[in-house]
């Protein structure tokens, strides 16, 4: 079981959101703005771990998805859970 901090999940819930909305990943610019972080760097921090713990995948020409495989239809914060890091 991967095991996401809490922001973490904010912000693969709050992408998961804007996917529905608007079929297609948000831009980590969108990302900064919607919890506050300073840069789209930070967000990108926040992508870039939730693609190492398998929620996000790249396609063949690079681009982000949401990962094959269903760790994304686990998103109940009971089944994924929370660390404290």
């Amino acid at each position: 079981m991967t095991l996401l901090p809490p922001r973490q999940m904010d912000v693969l819930n709050f992408m998961l959101a804007f996917h529905a909305e608007n079929d297609q990943l948000p831009p980590k610019a969108e990302i900064a703005r919607h919890f506050g972080f300073r840069s789209p760097n930070a967000a990108q921090c926040h992508v870039d771990a939730l693609e190492r713990k398998g929620f996000l995948e790249r396609n063949r020409i690079g681009n982000l998805r949401f990962a094959r495989g269903g760790k994304c239809l686990m998103l109940d914060q009971k089944e994924v859970g929370h660390d404290q890091s």
